[in-house]
């Protein structure tokens, strides 16, 4: 059982994460950074998203509970923004032609370790989403720290992309990294679905 849960953990937040679009992502964005301070980004960011997602999932149980949300209406409302993530990435919102645009949504580089690597790269709504629903269906401390581990599990993979930006680009190329990206788009969008039928299952049996 706890390794179904963890490689169902791993390959959801994988998914939704995108470490291999993240890492393109990154090299347009350090493209003129020295490679010492690429480290520095990239360790900064991968951090930065664990510790915000590991601090939503603790928090967010209760701040639904605050704010009278069930939690099949969150996973309605988590399976839409989900969709629109995996929109956005079948699209190529995220290529690098689009971040190179003069129309980019990231024009601001100064800190980009934050914005948008962390967020709402690596710890965005959809990932939010995702590690929130595994954390509320956790039973026993095994499960919980199942969850935790993924969590940094994928943030590590994420920091090793960014890294090896460079090989990755040379290995697969950015064709290869857009179709890998489109297609992780297709299985996050048939995600999103899923956790807005289950939802609305759910809520219909309240």
């Amino acid at each position: 059982m706890e390794i179904r849960l963890l490689l169902s953990t791993l390959v959801s937040l994988f998914v939704v994460a995108d470490p291999l679009g993240v890492s393109s992502v990154f090299t347009v964005l350090t493209k003129d950074v020295p490679q010492k301070e690429q480290r520095r980004i990239a360790v900064r960011a991968a951090t930065t998203a664990a510790v915000l997602l590991i601090l939503f999932i603790f928090a967010g149980q209760a701040l639904l509970n605050y704010m009278h949300v069930s939690l099949p209406a969150f996973r309605i409302a988590g399976g839409l923004l989900l969709f629109i993530t995996a929109f956005r990435m079948i699209m190529g919102f995220h290529d690098p032609d689009q971040l190179r645009s003069k129309k980019s949504a990231y024009p601001d580089h100064s800190n980009i370790a934050i914005f948008p690597l962390a967020i709402p790269l690596l710890a965005g709504p959809g990932v939010m989403t995702v590690a929130l629903f595994f954390w509320t269906d956790a039973k026993t401390i095994p499960e919980y720290t199942i969850v935790i581990s993924s969590i940094i599990i994928i943030q590590a993979v994420a920091f090793l992309c960014m890294w090896g930006a460079s090989r990755l680009g040379r290995i697969f190329g950015p064709s290869g990294i857009g179709i890998i990206a489109r297609v992780m788009g297709v299985l996050l969008a048939a995600m999103a679905v899923q956790f807005i039928s289950d939802g609305i299952k759910n809520l219909m049996q309240l």
